[in-house]
This record gives C-alpha cells, structure tokens and sequence, in this order.
C-alpha cells in the first residue's frame, strides 16, 4: 500500500519533460541554449508575422503566438527538443473558419481564433488522457502530403491576390484562379515588382545557402526601404503602427454556431496534431529520443490553451524553428525560453520599425512556405514505388482544391480509411516452399531455386481474414488450387503467422475451404496464428475437421507430422 502511494505522489508531482530538462542546465549549456533561442526567435518572428497575415488577425498576433504558448510549451511538454509556433496548415484552416463565422472585423477574428485554441486545447487533453494519440494515423503520410500540397497551392494563389492586387471574389479554387488569370492586365506592378525580388533573394538563398537567414534579411532590408523611401506613396502598403507590449489575459467571448464550431476544432485538433507531431518524431529520430502521442496531445493542449487565453491563436510543432533549435545545439527546455523572452523584447522596445514593413514581404514569406508543403520528393518516390497510393496524393490535392480546406479534411480521412480498407481487403498472400536439401521455408515468387514441398501446398495469407476480406481470402485459395490441378496435391497447409484476430466471418471462410478441399481429397491443415485468432478458431468445430485436430505452432512442425495424419470426417462443420 505504502508503495502505491508513493508512487501516486510520485506521479502527481512528478515534473514535466520540458521542466526537468533544466535540471541538466550547467553554465556551457545555458549560454549555448540562449544563443540557440535568440537563433530561433530570428525566424519565428517573420513566419509569426506571416500566419497573422494569413488569418486575418493583427500582426501583433502572430508574435504573441511566439511567446505565452512557447513559454507554455517549454515548462509543461514533453519533448524539451521541441519548439511550438504558429504552423502554414493550421493557420490557413483557422483563417478560413473564421471567414466562415462570418467574423470581419480584427477584435472579432482575434476573440474567434483565441477560442478555437481553447477549443483545440481543450479537446487534446482530454484525447491524450483518453490515450487517442493514434489519431494521427488517420492521416496517412501520403495523404498527409496530398492534403499539405492541396494548401499550399491554395494558400500560394491567395498571396498572389495580395502581391498583385488582383482580389478574387469567393468561390473555389479553379474559379479564383481563372478569374485571377482573366486579370493579370490589372497588376500592381510596384508591389509585384518588390516581392518578386526578395522571392527570389529566399529561394536562393534555400537553394544555394539555407543556413542564411533569408527571411530575417528580407524584413529587415524591406523596412529600411520602406521607411527610407516611404513605399506607401507607390501603392506600396505596409503593416502601419504595431501596439506595444505584452499580451494580457483574457477569456475570448463565444457566440459562435456551436456544431460548427466543434467541426472547426475537431479538424484543426486533428490536422494540428498530425502535422506537430509528425514533426516531433522525425526530429526525435534525428538525436535518438523516442515520442509518446499521448503525452504531445496533453502538452499541445496546454499550451493551446494558454495560448488562447492570452489573446493568440493555436499552434503545434514547428519544422523549421525545431530545426534551427537542434541544429545550433539546443539541448535543453530553455531553447523556447530564450527564443520567447527575445520575442518580448522586440514587441516591447522595437515594435515601431516593424510598423514600416511592406504587407507584401509577409505574403513572399509565406509563398515560399507554402511551396515547402508541396513534397515533390515525397510524390517522386510513390511514383516509382506505389502508384497506388501516388494517386491518392493527386486526388487529395483535387479534392481540397475543389471543395475546400475544412473539408478537405473530412475528405482526407476518408481517403485515408478507403485506402487502408482497399489493402485489407486485397491484402498480399504467396506460396511457400524450400530451398533443396534444406527445411527453411521461403517464398516461392521471391526465391526462383527454392521449390514446392512435394504433395503439399504452403499458403501464405498476409493479413487476418475479417468480413471486408473473406471473400478475397476464397477466392485467391480457389485460384491456388486450380494452379495445382494438375499435381497430386494431399495437404493444404494455411499458414496463418500473420493472422492477429478472427471473428465469424473467419470461421465461415476456414469451413468453405474445408469443403472446397474435400471436394479434392485434399486435407486442410492450418498453422501458427496469433492468440485472439487461435482462440477463436479453437473454440469451434472446425478443429474436429482439419488434420491433426489442432493447430501447428509452425508450418515447419505440421510437415514433419505430416506423415502421421489421417484425414478428417468429409462433413462440413456448421458454422455458428
């Protein structure tokens, strides 16, 4: 008892990952991870501008999203490797949604998207509590990367709109774009001509230099321009005055439809954490550390949460500021400390400089963000090894373009689901055999020297027979046994290695083989199987049917009790 106790208490006060990582803070590594910070803050204050653009929301916004809920992060997550920020994705949905909601004003769209993140907050804790952290497998990776793409073209033609001034009315994206095409006559030379240049400066500078700071550089020499030579009075628009200071607390109002607003936060949750923690795990990989879904479910929550209450929108992993944390040797939680603190900073003293930045410099940046999201390497490497499931990626990418981004996520988990069920239900099988003079078992089709075991057919299905299958499953065997017309075939060995669970469908699919087999005089013996499928299969009367009325613990066992068998009765069992 003493000890249970002790060890809820432990559990009860136990510190968080992000916070116990300062414990390994010595003077070396504390002055390495301010410097890290400092780094990071350099490139999450344009991108942070950027996704507040993007939204709709104060610029100001963007970079209190940089602050509380990185600071949040920082002490309560559980990945101290990991820095959270605003993210491309997210952004755009919760923009979109707030169009939706009809909220046209900025002190509207900041009061909406605070409550989403509450909302998203309050929704991940209570998914990772309920250990849901497998919800990100319903996006699949490759229709994650359709549904990514699909954005990023979206959100590239919306920028367009801002660097050419050609707006387009509401529709979808093949309408906006035609109307876009229909009007290139109207551009607004001066600013294309601006974001044009520094467009090119950032994708160069990816290109040929990624470790320069190109965004950093570009708005930086954008303001001085801007206020060296007062852009404004070329049709040039700029951010205007910034207020100062720090975020306070606030709780957003709601008067928002309420359905629709739980869709809003259900998508975002899924969309925000799928791409935070694909995030987490690939860096993780990187330096060795392992993710626990559950536990970033419960840390994005918390941070969403005190995110939306001071005054910001919802975040989740960021890549690129992550990347600059590990790669300037961040090792501790006080990586976001420091990158927040130097945000704070910058709004409290130097916010006036920013007011001078051109509007089109945020739309550049998040061109060139977007085009990040379109994973051509990712679309390459299925064409060549599943074009299968490269197809799903065009037509994601379809279906977002044409039916929009909220609903293009619905759409992509359908996908998701249909291209899971599609493998399941026409799952990969092969035949067995050996190598001569040996007893190791191998694929026939993968091993042209190896050969069949005499009178014997080794069937290999890869998956466990369920109802979406079962007919696949008799089919295929039907097929098999054709093959082997022709040879005197006594025993069909299943060899069930792969098969997790059963349920009747698998004991109405065994008793058709069975009779199938007889109809041949050929005996059925089945072999391996995980707990749940044995269980099942032995709890029926098809074990009064197959040879040796149990079943093998290996193929290799059956055959070398083959020669003892005798075949079983010819009635068919009665499936229950």
């Amino acid at each position: 008892m003493q000890a249970k106790a002790q060890s809820f208490f432990k559990a009860i006060f136990q510190l968080p990952a992000g916070a116990r990582s300062l414990k390994r803070l010595t003077v070396p590594i504390a002055l390495n991870d301010i410097l890290a910070g400092i780094l990071v803050s350099s490139v999450a204050i344009p991108v942070g501008l950027a996704y507040a653009n993007l939204m709709g929301v104060p610029a100001i916004i963007g970079l209190y999203a940089c602050i509380i809920p990185v600071l949040a992060y920082a002490i309560f997550g559980s990945s101290p490797f990991l820095i959270i920020g605003p993210d491309t994705a997210v952004s755009n949905i919760v923009g979109v949604s707030l169009t939706a909601f009809a909220l046209t004003t900025p002190d509207a769209r900041i009061q909406g998207a605070a409550a989403i993140a509450i909302g998203v907050g309050i929704v991940s804790i209570f998914a990772g509590k309920l250990r849901l952290g497998f919800i990100a497998n319903f996006l699949s990776r490759p229709i994650l990367t359709g549904y990514l793409a699909g954005i990023g073209i979206q959100l590239i033609l919306s920028q367009l709109s801002i660097i050419t001034k050609i707006y387009a009315p509401t529709g979808n994206f093949f309408e906006r774009a035609l109307f876009f095409i229909h009007h290139l006559s109207s551009i607004h030379w001066m600013t294309f001509g601006m974001a044009l240049f520094f467009f090119i400066f950032i994708r160069a500078c990816i290109f040929y230099k990624p470790s320069i700071p190109a965004p950093v550089i570009t708005v930086i020499v954008s303001i001085l321009l801007s206020w060296g030579f007062s852009l404004n009075q070329y049709g040039i628009m700029t951010l205007g005055k910034l207020p100062s200071g720090l975020p306070s607390f606030e709780i957003p109002s709601f008067n928002y439809p309420l359905t629709e607003f739980i869709e809003t936060v259900v998508a975002v949750t899924l969309i925000s954490f799928s791409s935070g923690i694909i995030t987490a795990r690939s860096f993780a990989a990187t330096i060795g550390k392992q993710v626990d879904g559950n536990k970033e479910l419960v840390s994005f929550g918390i941070a969403n949460i005190i995110s939306g209450l001071f005054q910001s929108f919802t975040v989740t992993g960021a890549d690129s500021r992550t990347a600059v944390a590990i790669n300037s040797g961040g090792k501790t939680a006080l990586v976001g400390i420091s990158s927040a603190i130097t945000i704070a900073l910058i709004i409290t003293f130097l916010s006036q400089p920013l007011s001078f930045l051109p509007s089109a410099i945020l739309s550049v940046i998040l061109i060139s963000t977007a085009i990040n999201l379109i994973d051509f390497k990712t679309f390459r490497f299925l064409l060549k090894v599943s074009r299968q499931e490269a197809i799903f990626v065009i037509i994601t990418i379809l279906g977002v373009l044409w039916v929009g981004i909220l609903q293009g996520i619905i759409l992509a988990v359908f996908i998701t689901l249909l291209h899971g069920l599609a493998l399941s239900a026409r799952p990969r099988d092969s035949l067995l055999g050996m190598f001569p003079n040996t007893k190791e078992l191998v694929n026939l089709n993968l091993e042209p020297t190896a050969v069949p075991v005499p009178h014997c057919i080794i069937y290999l299905f890869e998956a466990s027979i369920i109802f979406f299958n079962e007919g696949y499953f008799s089919s295929r065997c039907a097929t098999v046994l054709e093959q082997h017309e022709d040879q005197s075939i006594k025993w069909f060995i299943l060899d069930a290695s792969v098969m997790t669970r059963g349920d009747a469908s698998t004991l109405y699919a065994l008793n058709q083989l069975y009779i199938l087999l007889q109809t041949k005089n050929i005996n059925l013996i089945i072999a391996n199987g995980h707990y749940d499928f044995r269980n099942i299969v032995q709890k029926s009367d098809i074990m009064d049917k197959i040879a040796g009325k149990k079943i093998y613990q290996s193929v290799e066992i059956a055959l070398a009790e083959i020669s003892s068998l005798s075949q079983p009765p010819m009635e068919p069992i009665h499936h229950a």
